[in-house]
């Protein structure tokens, strides 16, 4: 179970909680026909550490190795959609540099696991795709 704050300072002055995982996935059933379509957008207006987008890359990771897994090139093209289908906006810089490793982390260990060649020009424009994907706001 992850924890639920940082600090209480942080949640005093910034009312920083996060979302246990059994309630992001209760959440997100209920939009589940969305979750699993590659194209479909979020937004996540208090992204956090990412705890709902990781979810949803999840999500939308497994029906791509399940169409894709056999052709690299189709698996890096939707690739490119689901990571910039995904957006977070957070007061705290810690939280969106956080956040955009994770998506980044995860999307890349999935493509690693699937392919035996990695394509790094790739895996350079997921990073640049993902670092837009989660901003500070004030």
């Amino acid at each position: 179970m992850t924890k639920q704050i940082k600090s209480k300072h942080r949640v005093l002055n910034h009312g920083e909680v996060f979302t246990h995982e059994k309630q992001v996935n209760d959440m997100l059933d209920l939009v589940k026909h969305e979750t699993e379509r590659l194209d479909s957008r979020f937004l996540e207006p208090a992204c956090g550490t990412g705890n709902f987008l990781i979810e949803i890359l999840n999500r939308k990771l497994s029906i791509l190795k399940r169409n894709y897994k056999k052709s690299q090139h189709e698996y890096e093209k939707y690739s490119v959609i689901v990571i910039g289908s995904l957006y977070g906006i957070d007061l705290l810089q810690d939280n969106v540099e956080e956040c955009r490793k994770r998506l980044l982390e995860k999307l890349v260990k999935e493509y690693k696991a699937i392919f035996k060649s990695i394509n790094n020009e790739f895996v350079e424009v997921l990073s640049f795709i993902q670092t837009y994907s989660a901003h500070r706001t004030c």
